[in-house]
């Protein structure tokens, strides 16, 4: 084939102008399935890494690459919407976040494609597409510079920056844990799942130290936001504040959810009650509940830098993420 286009190459042109539409989108799909056609690695282990509530399936080839689930890795870096209707549009979150421009440099850093590529490999008779596990620190540390350098442009990329900023406090501590393993020989005697459980330790730590139920930054965060003097804890705050608490929390977390807990936990003459709203949830009801206070606070530090009106943009962004929805849902009792 030359490069006028004369000989073969114009004889190709020809055949493919007499293709139907139909004839080429099969040629197409068939080059594509070519390329993905590679025989799968065999895994020689497997199994479970539980970050925070995520349970991440993780494996081992033959070529000691270690890999994680495709969905696990969106999971843990709470890539996918828990709003009804959006679960569906998850499964693409990875590949959008990974292609975005201005994002896109700082993760690959001059790392070849093939290392945020997907994997096929073949364990227990299924084929399982999984992702080089350094990945995700590689996205970790990109978002994380990323929130730096002030290129995320939208509440789910904010959400998945605060998750990032957990992970690798946690990652680091789980690192310098297995270092001393290593050093002192505790590693041969040590239980085999110790640095796993370790590690779950150390992300609910995490968690907690974020949410502790209404930390005052929380409440700091709401003042700056709309533009108030904050007076610290020991002042009273303005009673609008806790309309804020009530739309921002409770509202969002399950429709009917603030009606029944103001029924069970009746304010008394004086207008204080005998127990705090979030006492009443159930152990499900305070994971959902730290959720949304995790979230909450991701989307406040990501609109402190913003110019103009930081509270209306917070409020779009919340109204995005956390919509308020109409539809019947299980109370978290």
């Amino acid at each position: 084939m030359d490069a006028n286009g004369n000989g073969q190459s114009k004889g190709g042109l020809v055949r493919a102008e007499r293709l139907t539409q139909q004839q080429r989108s099969e040629i197409a799909k068939k080059g594509a399935e070519s390329r993905w056609r590679v025989e799968p690695r065999t895994v020689i282990c497997a199994g479970e890494l539980k970050l925070g509530d995520v349970v991440v399936p993780c494996y081992v080839t033959q070529e000691g690459q270690r890999l994680i689930s495709g969905r696990a890795m969106q999971d843990a870096l709470n890539l996918v919407d828990n709003v009804p209707g959006k679960a569906e549009r998850a499964g693409s979150r990875l590949s959008r976040l990974l292609s975005n421009k201005k994002i896109n440099p700082l993760i690959f850093k001059g790392k070849s494609a093939d290392h945020f590529s997907p994997v096929k490999a073949r364990w227990q008779g299924t084929v399982i597409h999984g992702y080089n596990g350094e990945m995700l620190v590689d996205i970790c540390e990109g978002m994380l510079e990323a929130r730096t350098a002030g290129v995320l442009s939208t509440p789910r990329q904010a959400i998945v920056a605060a998750q990032c900023e957990m992970l690798m406090r946690a990652f680091a501590r789980i690192g310098i844990a297995g270092l001393i393993d290593e050093a002192t020989g505790y590693q041969s005697i040590r239980p085999a799942d110790a640095l796993k459980a370790y590690l779950e330790q150390i992300l609910k730590n995490e968690l907690s130290s974020w949410v502790k139920r209404f930390p005052d930054e929380f409440y700091e965060n709401i003042y700056r936001l709309k533009g108030w003097v904050w007076p610290g804890m020991t002042k009273n705050r303005y009673s609008v504040v806790a309309h804020y608490t009530n739309d921002l929390i409770y509202e969002r977390l399950a429709p009917g959810l603030l009606e029944e807990l103001e029924a069970r936990n009746p304010a008394g003459e004086g207008g204080s009650r005998k127990a705090k709203h979030h006492q009443w949830f159930d152990q499900d009801g305070e994971k959902l509940f730290s959720q949304q206070m995790f979230t909450i606070l991701a989307l406040q530090r990501a609109c402190l830098n913003k110019g103009g009106d930081r509270w209306a943009h917070f409020v779009g962004m919340v109204n995005d993420v956390l919509p308020k929805k109409g539809m019947s849902m299980p109370l978290p009792f």
